[in-house]
């Protein structure tokens, strides 16, 4: 038996870990053919459906198994994600005896360097894998109207899309969830991340802050000064493009972006003449 035990923990090691292996492994190659529930099995997990309450999805493993347990109450979108989030964990986790994971945990982790976030790009990158979803996003606006065609074709959750075109759409943009306190978290574009940042709170004049205060609703795409929405000391001078829509109860989700790509460097280099500017876009002296 222990021998047995050791064979099997062998051919686990020879299988591919990260999601690009194991789609390799499978030969998926295209979005209709991302079965979760194959990927999981192939991976030594099984995935069950059942109502929840207090959590999204959870897992346990042993050995080298393991049940992932997700919530029926949730859609279809919200299902596929949470059972590749708690894959996530079996595979970057393993030895942890079990996650149980709510949607704050799903949701909002994805600043904060974690075991969630680790599972949320695990997610993202099995179910919307850059090769697939690239092709797909190119030359698209960076909008929630984009956000739902893509989020229709890998049947992915609304904010999983929004994260995966800002990473792989083709121009430099942020997406930004704010709340009545202001910034909960941001997800910015290669081109865009440690040049720009975002403010704490949208500005008045944003959509964001007209949805938060109930004094709008989601309108759709707009333009509007950059420093509505930017720390830098000429945001003022240069426009941006947001969409915003209410996600939740007294949240918002706010695509930023720019259609001329040029502009983003530019108010990093206006930022880098000044000399008086620190990395995160404020003064030295605030």
């Amino acid at each position: 038996m222990i021998a047995s035990c050791k064979t099997v923990v062998a051919e686990m090691n020879k299988q591919g870990t990260t999601p690009f292996e194991i789609l390799a492994e499978l030969g998926i190659y295209e979005p209709e053919d991302l079965d979760i529930e194959a990927i999981a099995f192939h991976c030594r997990a099984t995935i069950v459906y059942k109502p929840l309450f207090g959590c999204e999805a959870r897992i346990v493993g042993v050995g080298d198994e393991a049940i992932i347990t997700v919530n029926t109450r949730s859609t279809l979108e919200r299902r596929r994600f949470s059972a590749g989030h708690e894959l996530g964990h079996w595979m970057r986790d393993r030895g942890t005896a079990a996650f149980l994971c709510d949607d704050k945990m799903i949701d909002g982790e994805w600043s904060k360097e974690n075991p969630e976030k680790r599972a949320n790009r695990f997610a993202s990158d099995l179910l919307m894998p850059p090769k697939m979803f690239r092709p797909l996003a190119k030359g698209l606006p960076i909008t929630f109207t984009t956000v739902q065609e893509l989020a229709g074709v890998f049947k992915m959750s609304l904010s999983a899309t929004a994260i995966r075109l800002v990473e792989y759409g083709s121009y430099p943009a942020m997406l930004i969830c704010n709340g009545s306190e202001g910034r909960r978290w941001y997800v910015p574009s290669s081109d865009v991340e440690r040049r720009l940042w975002p403010v704490d709170r949208p500005g008045q004049w944003t959509h964001a802050s007209g949805i938060l205060s109930g004094k709008s609703r989601a309108s759709g795409p707009h333009d509007v000064r950059a420093d509505e929405w930017i720390k830098n000391f000429r945001a003022d001078q240069y426009w941006v493009k947001e969409d915003s829509i209410m996600w939740s109860s007294g949240t918002t989700l706010s695509l930023i972006w720019w259609e001329d790509e040029r502009q983003p460097k530019e108010l990093d280099d206006f930022k880098e003449e000044s000399g008086s500017w620190r990395t995160d876009g404020r003064r030295n002296w605030d």
